[in-house]
């Protein structure tokens, strides 16, 4: 006969189990917080392929790749990019968060970049790459932190902005700093920081990048919930999350003391044979300049440009000081590997915030050392059209600058005059000449030189702040309110024809636009020049 429990056994029984499973699933929680210190990404929304309270410890679920991540919109002048680590993406991203319900489990993740000898930054916002899991989110509110350099790790810290909201675009985390980190040169390390409910809303994680610069990112849970590197140690190699992507993806942004030029444009008109857009720019200082040129057509011609006579399928040519091809491209979704290109670029590309519209058009990145380049736009098959050639400094917060500038088109009449575009960077005004010359062009065997080029500077908003025509008759408006035929003889950059024009201003941080037509509406081939007088 089979013994029966007695009824109060029984319930006894019953809660001892209840409070036992009770007490496993409360100790899991933290746990699996501190298996998961980093965490594979997933393909779909963040964190929607993930269990949000995980039975068993998850080191990966399904892969994401840059391919989905959406790049940070260029911040607006006078702001630019300090620093930028956004490209070499990882597969994985490495918890950085508190937890108001288990508050001895957050995780702090540092990376460090130099600000360069003789710069001051000021940091007005981060963009960091990212993801939710174990939760979708959102988080509650960020933390940014910025520290001093101690032997290769965070040290004393020098910024911090608590409980701020954030922007999130795709995978793309903005924090706006509610005032500058105004950093001097040397050394420091960043930090931004999700502060969550891990019951209700998950983790968040800060996504790895494969290459390193400078030092691996460090990492430390300093409640020691989760049992591992209460002090800042390396990430991957001491603490053992991911140490294959031994670094973070984020870009900072801001101005700097240092006045430069950035990011430079030119509208012209397109044809064949020697009419073929020629723009050409220096590379100044002691460590290689990252830049994305692009060659933009149809694009210009749709809303809302709607500019006639677009080029339809531009290709760009990237030639260095003596002439010689060293890389080129024809559609920027399709990577032509040769001279300095020597992988797929496209994820680079789409990473750098300025990936061009159209497939048809072209783009290259390039780590140029100090040097002269020219690029050259062309038409498939000898088409022509109206095009753009751009160049934009990818790594403004370096020791090297974009210097000298000009590009040589066909120069036409109407929406076909040539237009060249540039950025001044930086808190103090920047001294430069900008000069339209044509007829000496006629001495290095160029036919149909534009006899006779006048010049126009617009600032950003459009308006005409100065013009000439005629180098040696200055004309007074605008922000010139003086002679200046002796200062551009001084500059040794004076045009080698009096029928040639020059403007030596001093312009604060902003957009600027130079136009060159013919007198009289002639056409012909000419050049259009900004050069650094520093």
């Amino acid at each position: 006969m089979k013994k029966q429990l007695h009824p109060a056994d029984k319930a006894y029984l019953i809660r001892r189990a209840f409070y036992l499973l009770l007490l496993v699933a409360v100790w899991a929680m933290p746990f699996a917080l501190a298996q998961r210190s980093a965490i594979r990404r997933s393909v779909g929304k963040p964190g929607g392929a993930l269990s949000r309270v995980p039975e068993v410890p998850q080191l990966t679920t399904a892969r994401l790749g840059a391919h989905i991540m959406l790049a940070p919109a260029p911040p607006s002048a006078p702001q630019t990019v300090l620093y930028d680590q956004y490209d070499n993406a990882g597969t994985d991203v490495t918890a950085s968060a508190t937890f108001t319900d288990f508050p001895t489990s957050g995780a702090d993740l540092a990376d460090d970049f130099v600000v360069p000898t003789g710069q001051t930054w000021n940091v007005q916002s981060i963009d960091a790459d990212g993801a939710y899991f174990f939760g979708a989110g959102p988080a509650i509110d960020w933390n940014v932190f910025f520290y001093a350099d101690n032997a290769g790790f965070p040290g004393a810290q020098v910024y911090s902005t608590t409980h701020q909201p954030v922007q999130q675009n795709g995978s793309t985390f903005t924090v706006n700093l509610p005032s500058p980190a105004v950093l001097s040169a040397g050394t420091y390390w960043v930090e931004i920081q999700a502060n969550m409910t891990f019951g209700t809303h998950g983790e968040w994680g800060w996504s790895n990048r494969t290459v390193t610069s400078y030092n691996a990112a460090a990492w430390r849970n300093p409640g020691g919930g989760l049992g591992a590197c209460p002090s800042w140690s390396r990430r991957g190699a001491t603490c053992g999350t991911d140490p294959s992507e031994p670094d973070q993806m984020y870009r900072l942004n801001g101005t700097t003391n240092r006045a430069q030029l950035g990011n430079i444009s030119t509208r012209a008109f397109v044809q064949t044979g020697d009419n073929v857009m020629i723009g050409g720019f220096i590379v100044q200082g002691t460590t290689p300049k990252r830049v994305i040129i692009r060659a933009i057509g149809p694009e210009l011609g749709a809303p809302p440009y709607n500019v006639p006579g677009a080029l339809a399928d531009p290709t760009l040519e990237l030639h260095d000081g003596s002439g010689a091809l060293i890389a080129s491209n024809d559609n920027w979704q399709t990577t032509i590997i040769g001279g300095i290109i020597t992988n797929n670029q496209v994820s680079d590309i789409q990473n750098s915030r300025h990936a061009p519209g159209d497939a048809r058009e072209s783009a290259i990145i390039a780590d140029l050392p100090a040097g002269n380049y020219t690029a050259i736009v062309r038409g498939v098959n000898s088409t022509t059209g109206v095009a753009l050639a751009e160049v934009y400094d990818l790594s403004s917060g370096t020791n090297s600058i974009l210097d000298n500038i000009s590009t040589r088109a066909f120069v036409q009449t109407g929406n076909n005059v040539m237009i060249g575009g540039f950025i001044v960077q930086g808190t103090t005004p920047k001294r430069v000449i900008i000069r339209a010359i044509g007829p000496e062009l006629g001495q290095y065997g160029v036919p149909n030189p534009l006899a006779d080029p006048t010049l126009e500077l617009h600032d950003g908003t459009g308006a005409l702040i100065s013009r000439n025509d005629n180098w040696q008759t200055t004309i007074i408006g605008g922000i010139i309110t003086h002679d200046q035929v002796q200062e551009i003889q001084n500059s040794g950059h004076a045009p080698g024809d009096p029928r040639e024009s020059a403007i030596i201003a001093d312009l604060p941080a902003g957009n600027y636009t130079a136009i060159v037509r013919g007198v009289n509406n002639t056409v012909g081939v000419a050049l259009v020049e900004v050069y650094d007088l520093h």
